[in-house]
Formats: structure tokens, sequence, C-alpha cells
């Protein structure tokens, strides 16, 4: 699943139903507009539709306009002789509808097992503070940002990307990523347990790979290894018969604690190591 996909979900799960409210309806108008230049353009076939099928509701006259640009095909929304198509309130339903229609128009959002990101692209900066003022009223925690000479409202914290879809009317998108954070989160707990049980075992197969040579090497030299105290000679024995087995192993054979046994093998090896630098 790439990043579009997960976006394309919400928009078609947004286009086909425009708001019941007269006022909601002008408010997803406007915040369409607010993502272009003052008219309703896209480069979504999918939300000129709806933003169609939003004017026809209100009985306001409009056709699309496929404009073919260098890099990709726009589509304006035209209102037939200029009729007004209402007055959004300031009300939380208009809020919604117009990130609603904001996001139909230029929104994007990340795919629910990376990084939680929404972003909605828009022309200029009082367009931009409109929707974030809008995400504000809401509880929504949302940023004005710049890319390109262009203004964005950004949405990064889990909490918000998810009140956000909610607020707009993604319901099954809102589903989607909780259930991909839910993955996510899964993933890297497994990921970081693991990581933690590969580098103990790293560190275990390392100390053992010593003291087995420790313990060779002193083996090798019969009146040292004869004045070590016997409990060191009995550790070191017991590595060289069990060099892979764990401490608890070692320490079963020698009938003493783990924590004995592990104290015994670093005096083994810190003993070797202080006469070997004399």
């Amino acid at each position: 699943m790439n990043t579009g996909s997960f976006t394309e979900r919400i928009l078609t799960e947004l286009a086909p139903y425009p708001p019941l409210m007269p006022c909601c309806r002008a408010a997803l108008v406007e915040g369409m507009r607010l993502t272009g230049d003052g008219d309703i353009v896209t480069s979504r076939l999918v939300a000129a539709r709806a933003a169609l099928n939003t004017l026809h509701v209100s009985g306001i006259s409009a056709h699309v306009e496929r404009r073919v640009m260098p890099r990709q095909v726009h589509y304006r929304v035209s209102i037939a002789g200029g009729e007004d198509v209402g007055e959004a309130s300031e009300q939380p339903c208009c809020s919604r509808s117009r990130l609603r229609g904001a996001f139909l128009a230029a929104g994007r959002a990340n795919r629910p097992e990376v990084a939680p990101h929404i972003e909605i692209d828009c022309r200029t900066e009082a367009g931009a503070c409109r929707l974030a003022a809008d995400a504000a009223a809401l509880g929504i925690v949302a940023h004005v940002a710049w890319r390109r000479g262009r203004a964005l409202v950004l949405v990064r914290a889990t909490d918000s990307v998810a009140a956000l879809l909610s607020s707009i009317g993604a319901q099954g998108g809102r589903l989607d990523f909780e259930t991909g954070r839910v993955v996510h989160d899964v993933r890297n707990q497994v990921n970081r347990r693991l990581n933690g049980e590969t580098a103990n075992l790293r560190r275990l197969v390392g100390a053992g790979v010593r003291q087995a040579a420790v313990a060779q090497a002193l083996l090798g030299d019969e009146t040292r290894f004869a004045s070590l105290p016997p409990a060191l000679r009995e550790a070191a024995e017991l590595r060289l018969r069990f060099p892979a087995e764990s401490l608890a192993h070692l320490a079963r054979e020698a009938g003493c604690s783990r924590s004995a046994m592990a104290g015994r093998l670093h005096r083994l090896v810190e003993g070797y190591a202080v006469t070997q630098s004399v």
C-alpha cells in the first residue's frame, strides 16, 4: 500500500456525500476554494465531481472544465452566472465541512503504518491560517508551513490525525489509521525486543568465548592453574566443558548460584588480564 492509496480511499469515502445543511455545503465549497486561486481548482476528478454534486444539491448550476497543464490535468468547477453559493457559519459543523472540502481538493495522508502525517496544500497563507483555525476550533493541532512558495496546513500528532479524519467524515479512514497504528506499534515493540535479545545473546557469546580462551590458556600453564583458588579452577574447567552453555547451566553443574558463577568467571578473566599486563 503506498501513500496515495490511503489518500484515495479517504477521497472515495468522502466524495459521494454532500453535507446536509446549506451552510455546510457553502463551507465545503469555501474549503475547496482556499486550496486554489479563489476558484474551485483541483487535480482530482473525484473532488471536482464532489464539488459539482454539492453545488447541484444546493440548486446552483455549475460545470467542470478539464485543463491539461504541463505536468498534470486540472479540473476547474465554474458556477454558471456567478450564483451565490451561500454563506458558511462559524459553527463546528462548518469548520468540519471546510476542512473536508480542502482535503478533497488538495489533502494528502500518509499510510497508517508510517509516521502520522496529513497535509493540505493551499496557495495562500491566509487560506492555510483559516484552515488551521478551523482545526484548532475542533481540538486538532495543526501548523502552517511553506513548501516551494506555497502554504501548507500540517497535522502530525497521532491524536490530531485521528481526530481530523473523524471530523471530516472519514470514519473508515479513521479505522484504517487506528488499525495501522496498532500494527506499527506492535511491530516496533517486537523489533525492540528482538534487537535487545540479539544484543544480549551477542554479549553472552562474546563473554563465553573470552572465558573459554582464558581457561584454555591457564590450563596450559600447570603451575599457574594450580595456584588458582579451587572455585576458580572449577569454573575454568566447566567453561571448557560447556563453552556454549549459559551461566545458569554452569552454576547448576557447580552447585552454586548464577551470580556466584558469574563472579568466579569475571575474577578468572580479570586476573588473567592483570598478569598478562605485568
